[in-house]
């Protein structure tokens, strides 16, 4: 086996240098806990990105996967197939969509929801090419869901982008609606900017939103990216707003760490792609799907409420470490929490700190902390981070 440092200079060597990669290499993992290339111990906050939603590991995923692989793993939607079938059954029955299409990323269901706006109007001979995002979100890292993000700092090396993105301040309703225009086709917006540092919607503004939509006659795609499959405590995030989108795009937790996501919309909408109007090669095969269906399987036999629960508890436990200087704001839903620094000190630093405690956090946003484990984890392995934590913060104090 080789060592660390081979490893790395491998990396060095071979890899695009794209990622700035913590001074860790994880070969396993068993629930909640990572184990690096030492076997040394680490519990796991970060769910590879909010991905790993059943952890590491997980027998039902895993024995799901295996006997996939040994029927077919690939199979091209040239085809029927009964495990994606099935898996598009069980993710739209009881939910406020008709159809879905499956593909491989958060980036590509954004792809797709886009596209499907463009082609809904184009079906209408309605030239509505606008979409409207929020300033300081996310939405993927291909050419046009970098245009649809609203962050220079993705898009600016990039240029010339795709057009008719415009971006509003998020939680800002006068800004929304003085920004609709007879041109607006839709808008575009995560309940909670995951990637911008956890920053909740408003509740009235979310549904101020829905409502601007229906009196324009624009649709509305909620990107579930982040948010669905749970992390929320609800299904998917926007069903804390009582308002129910036109589309909605889904990935990370989705297939537990098997790259897979998805485009759900209503009848209306979804049946505007005729055949050939769009495709995958990849997107929906039966490993894929037979990881899905596991999930949400889960999912709908008490992973959510758990979710619910443990959330609850973790976000008051968080908060009891406000009583640190270096602590700005707390805030979240289910188990997609953000602890926000104040400017003075460096989340990284703490980040690295606590990696070196065997904690693995995350950042995101304007320094940030950013914690969405998978949603197995249990209140003795909040306590125990939060105990760390509150250490670290305390060896970290304002100089005046």
């Amino acid at each position: 086996m080789m060592d660390f440092e081979e490893i790395k200079n491998i990396d060095s060597q071979y890899y695009m240098p794209v990622f700035n990669r913590a001074n860790v290499c994880f070969t396993h993992g068993e629930g909640c806990k990572l184990y690096d290339i030492n076997n040394k111990e680490y519990t796991d906050f970060g769910a590879g990105i909010a991905v790993s939603c059943l952890g590491h590991n997980d027998p039902d995923l895993v024995n799901a996967i295996s006997e996939q692989a040994k029927d077919i793993i690939h199979l091209s939607n040239l085809y029927y197939s009964p495990v994606q079938a099935k898996c598009a059954k069980e993710l739209i029955e009881g939910s406020d969509f008709d159809k879905v299409f499956f593909c491989n990323s958060g980036a590509e269901a954004n792809e797709g929801a886009i596209k499907l706006v463009r082609k809904y109007y184009y079906n209408k001979g309605v030239k509505k090419p606008v979409i409207i995002t929020a300033k300081n979100s996310f939405h993927g890292r291909t050419l046009t869901t970098t245009a649809a993000t609203g962050q220079s700092k993705y898009s600016a090396p990039y240029a010339p982008l795709p057009e008719k993105f415009v971006y509003v301040p998020f939680n800002d309703i006068e800004a929304l609606k003085d920004a609709v225009t007879d041109e607006v086709g839709a808008i575009m917006l995560e309940v909670i900017q995951g990637e911008g540092g956890v920053i909740i919607a408003d509740k009235e503004y979310i549904k101020q939103t829905a409502q601007i939509c229906k009196d324009n006659g624009i649709l509305l795609i909620i990107d579930e990216v982040q948010t669905g499959m749970g992390r929320t405590g609800k299904m998917f995030g926007y069903e804390h707003y009582g308002i129910v989108p036109d589309i909605i795009t889904l990935a990370k937790g989705l297939g537990g760490g098997v790259p897979i996501g998805a485009v759900l919309a209503r009848n209306d909408v979804a049946n505007a792609f005729s055949k050939g109007d769009h495709g995958t090669t990849f997107g929906g095969n039966p490993l894929a799907c037979s990881a899905s269906l596991i999930v949400l399987k889960k999912l709908k036999n008490g992973l959510i409420e758990h979710t619910q629960d443990i959330g609850t508890y973790f976000l008051e436990k968080l908060k009891t470490l406000k009583e640190h200087s270096a602590v700005k704001d707390v805030r979240g839903l289910g188990l997609l929490i953000g602890l926000e620094l104040e400017a003075w000190i460096n989340s990284k630093d703490i980040i690295d700190n606590m990696l070196s405690n065997c904690y693995i956090i995350i950042g995101c946003g304007n320094n940030t902390l950013r914690f969405c484990p998978p949603l197995i984890i249990n209140k003795k392995q909040i306590d125990d981070m939060v105990d760390c934590l509150d250490s670290v913060l305390s060896l970290n104090k304002e100089v005046k």
